[in-house]
Formats: structure tokens, C-alpha cells, sequence
């Protein structure tokens, strides 16, 4: 199956997860500002330049005031996802560090409780299973939160943007 994802590197990026998916990309030179110059070669991988439909939308001359607009656009994207992933990870910090606080606190109580060896062994068997069980539950909310970030609609942010950007006249 070939699913063509143009410059959306996040539906790339949410796809290569998937079996006999394979990444390739158009290669362009970049290098000089406002041009770019297709290289008529295939590449491995996902896109790596940043603002690449900015970049084209400059070298096709769009008129100043849709490059402008398209620039907001980009940043407030950027800084929206940035501050998502930051306040995800944050989070999930604070959860490990509750977690193992949680774990110390338990472990001390166990230390000091009147449990025989075997009762006090198959204890710490079922608590450390449960402690495993939950963290990776973190890890995989972690990791979810960062493809829902990416495969999220940009439409919204976009037209919200477009409305704040663009008065009238």
C-alpha cells in the first residue's frame, strides 16, 4: 500500500509505526534563502527540513501578507506543541516520583510488619508486579499523548490563528 503524506511528517511519523510501512521522501536543496531546488532523487526517511512549506511558499513568491500569516501560524503551532509536550512529560515526572515515594513508604511499613518470610516473599512479588503494572501504564500514556500531539487536527489551531491574524479591513 503507498500512501503519498506530502510535507505531513506527523502522519509519516504515526504510520512508520505500522508494519510494511517504509518512509521515503523527495529530496530538495534548502540551502540558499527563499529558493529550493528540487533534486529529483528519493531519500530514506521522514522529511527532515523545518518549515519546508514555508520555504517553497517563499520560492513560489506568495504575496508578503499569506507568508506572514503562514509564519504565525507555524510559530504558534510550534510553540502550542512544545508547551503540550512539556506539560505531558511534567506530569508524568510527577507521577514516576508519586509512584516510587508510594513504593519507599510500603517497602518501610513491610520492613517493620510481623509477616513471615514466605507471606512477606509472595507479598513483595504481587507489589513489585503492581509497581511495574503502573509505571508502564505512565509510560504508555507518555507515549501516547506524544502521537495524539502529532496526528491531532491542526485545522482548529490554524483557523484560530487565521482569525486572530487576519482583520478586517
Amino acid at each position: 500500500m503507498k500512501l503519498p503524506t506530502s510535507t505531513d511528517s506527523k502522519a509519516a511519523k504515526i504510520m512508520s509505526e505500522r508494519v510494511g510501512v517504509v518512509n521515503l521522501h523527495l529530496k530538495v536543496d534548502i540551502s540558499e534563502e527563499n529558493a529550493m531546488t528540487m533534486l529529483y532523487t528519493i531519500g530514506d526517511g521522514i522529511v527532515q527540513e523545518e518549515h519546508y512549506g514555508l520555504t517553497l511558499a517563499r520560492a513560489i513568491d506568495l504575496p508578503p501578507q499569506v507568508l506572514e500569516i503562514a509564519g504565525k501560524v507555524s510559530k504558534k503551532l510550534e510553540t502550542q506543541a512544545a508547551e503540550r509536550k512539556k506539560s505531558s512529560k511534567a506530569l508524568a515526572l510527577a507521577r514516576r516520583r508519586k509512584l516510587v515515594l508510594g513504593l519507599k513508604e510500603t517497602l518501610e511499613q513491610a520492613a517493620n510488619s510481623p509477616m513471615g518470610d514466605k507471606a512477606l516473599l509472595s507479598w513483595l512479588k504481587k507489589l513489585q508486579v503492581e509497581f511495574v503494572r503502573r509505571m508502564e501504564a505512565i509510560e504508555k500514556d507518555v507515549a501516547s499523548s506524544d502521537i495524539e500531539e502529532e496526528g491531532m487536527n491542526e485545522e482548529d489551531e490554524v483557523q484560530g490563528v487565521r482569525e486572530k491574524s487576519v482583520k478586517p479591513r
